[in-house]
């Protein structure tokens, strides 16, 4: 029998708490000591860099400190993205023996199940390589990840409603650039999804997808202690930097 897949949902929480829940879950899962997982969560107002990337020019930093908007550095690679409350994001952490022989294999994959899981909304998404999902040719999601040891992490967010204004000022990029390419659930529908509904069937979607059962957990004692070593360590820390990549990391760009 299949082990069912464990899944959690951390809700809305601050943006380096959800980056540290992030490593914690690929931390522990590299060691054994943590299960396949599946997480859903969301950011207040809050721009994530790549792990590598360097903060100046790749976002407004006066604009974002004036406005609150945090500034965190995830743990998978790729280019910054802005996250809101009207967003969904989702973390898949997995034993790569399980999934496709490589990093874009695995990430079609789990982006083509996200896919099927939003096409009974009403709309016909679909992956596009190397690592978006496009509703008439329009982006409204995007993912990134890393392998590294038998450890595959890959996360990726869905854009639920409209966010260009927002996401244009923080990023610096000029309005009509994002607008002509993302799109969000709720301009394609004509309202907004709930967003219990859209969680529910992209984690059906991502089950089949990866064909294992689901089973519905709390976050353990583990990972909420790893994931508060995690946020002390980024206590003062400038997420400006860029870190050293780790070696045998292999990643997608956002």
């Amino acid at each position: 029998m299949t082990t069912p897949i464990r899944i959690i949902d951390t809700g809305l929480r601050p943006a380096r708490w959800n980056v540290a829940m992030t490593a914690a879950l690929a931390e522990r899962h590299a060691r054994g000591t943590a299960p396949d997982t599946i997480r859903f969560h969301r950011y207040p107002p809050c721009v994530l860099l790549g792990r590598s990337q360097v903060a100046a020019g790749a976002a407004d930093l006066e604009h974002c400190r004036q406005h609150g908007i945090e500034i965190a550095r995830r743990v998978t690679g790729g280019g910054a993205v802005y996250m809101s409350p009207r967003q969904l994001a989702w973390d898949v952490v997995m034993d790569r023996r399980s999934l496709p022989r490589d990093l874009p294999a695995a990430t079609r994959l789990i982006c083509q199940g996200v896919a099927a899981g939003l096409s009974p909304l009403g709309c016909a998404a679909r992956f596009r390589a190397p690592n978006d999902i496009e509703i008439d040719g329009r982006k409204v999601s995007g993912s990134s990840g890393y392998a590294e040891g038998h450890t595959v992490a890959l996360q990726g967010t869905i854009l639920i409603e409209d966010e260009v204004p927002g996401m244009a000022r923080a990023l610096g990029i000029a309005e009509k650039v994002l607008g002509d390419r993302l799109t969000c659930l709720a301009v394609v529908l004509g309202a907004p999804p709930r967003l219990a509904d859209v969680q529910a069937l992209v984690l059906q979607g991502v089950t089949a997808a990866l064909d294992r059962p689901a089973a519905q957990h709390e976050p353990d004692a583990g990972d909420l202690t790893e994931a508060a070593r995690f946020v002390r360590e980024q206590e003062g820390a400038d997420p400006s930097p860029a870190p050293e990549e780790p070696r045998h990391a292999a990643r997608s760009p956002s």
